[in-house]
């Protein structure tokens, strides 16, 4: 998979992961039209993850997507954001700026794997365990709690209702890890598959753990069970701070999503 074909496939993914955290959260609600998805989550945080809308077809009518997204989003008294790209439709992120929408990102790389890594080998004193169980479930979140809400700022229950029962993070489609300094929860990750793409997303380390290549370790490992589950490449969102972890570990940026906020 490579070239257009490989962007299409990480789009139609990252679509699915979207709704996935959309359809997890108590309020949550996914809106469909021709050519374009309205997906949101947490009721009061606006991130581009959980509240906002991303077109699939470059024929949508750009200013009809923008007045569609304004009434979907104003009926339920949230902010949201408008995903666009490098390799998406220039017009929407034209229309996105002559209509005020505020730029928060200058680029989000989107990168890729296109093999299995070796498997991933904790270091003495560092234990990788399956979620499969709520207890596991609360500690993979406790560890996100730790890790994206200081740093980031994600309100503590966006994370619970993004992962609010075993069946939003352990599927079909699904797989998520934690790593264990002893006993203590201290690194996480999760895995959503579809369209032949492993969409690697909330990788976290607490701060207490950080420097010692756990969020490389659980990285590896979500990105294998998503290759053990079908996939054809490993994806993800990388973040400033990733993003060196990330091309360490072959991964090679294929695009850079923009978000618009309205």
């Amino acid at each position: 998979m490579e070239g257009a074909e490989l962007l299409r496939a990480c789009d139609l993914n990252l679509v699915e992961v979207l709704r996935h955290f959309a359809r997890s959260q108590p309020d949550g609600v996914v809106h469909e039209e021709a050519g374009f998805t309205m997906f949101g989550g947490s009721a009061t945080w606006p991130g581009p993850f959980d509240n906002g809308v991303f077109v699939l077809d470059p024929r949508t009518e750009p200013a009809d997507v923008l007045a569609r997204a304004k009434r979907f989003f104003g009926g339920l008294g949230r902010a949201y954001c408008v995903w666009t790209g490098d390799h998406l439709d220039p017009a929407l992120e034209e229309a996105a700026r002559e209509a005020g929408l505020v730029l928060l990102s200058e680029g989000t790389p989107q990168m890729v794997l296109g093999r299995r890594l070796p498997d991933a080998v904790a270091t003495p004193g560092v234990t990788l365990r399956t979620v499969v169980d709520d207890r596991t479930r609360r500690d993979y979140i406790t560890v996100l709690q730790r890790s994206f809400t200081p740093s980031q700022g994600t309100p503590p229950e966006v994370l619970e209702g993004n992962f609010r029962d075993l069946d939003t993070v352990h599927g079909p489609h699904t797989r998520a890890v934690v790593a264990y300094v002893g006993d203590v929860p201290a690194a996480g990750a999760f895995v959503l598959v579809s369209h032949g793409v492993a969409s690697v997303q909330y990788v976290g380390t607490v701060e207490a753990a950080r420097g010692r290549g756990l969020g490389e370790l659980v990285t590896r490992w979500v990105g294998n069970a998503g290759f053990d589950l079908g996939a054809q490449v490993a994806a993800l969102q990388a973040s400033d701070m990733g993003e060196p972890v990330y091309r360490r570990m072959g991964y090679g940026t294929v695009t850079y999503y923009r978000y618009y906020m309205g």
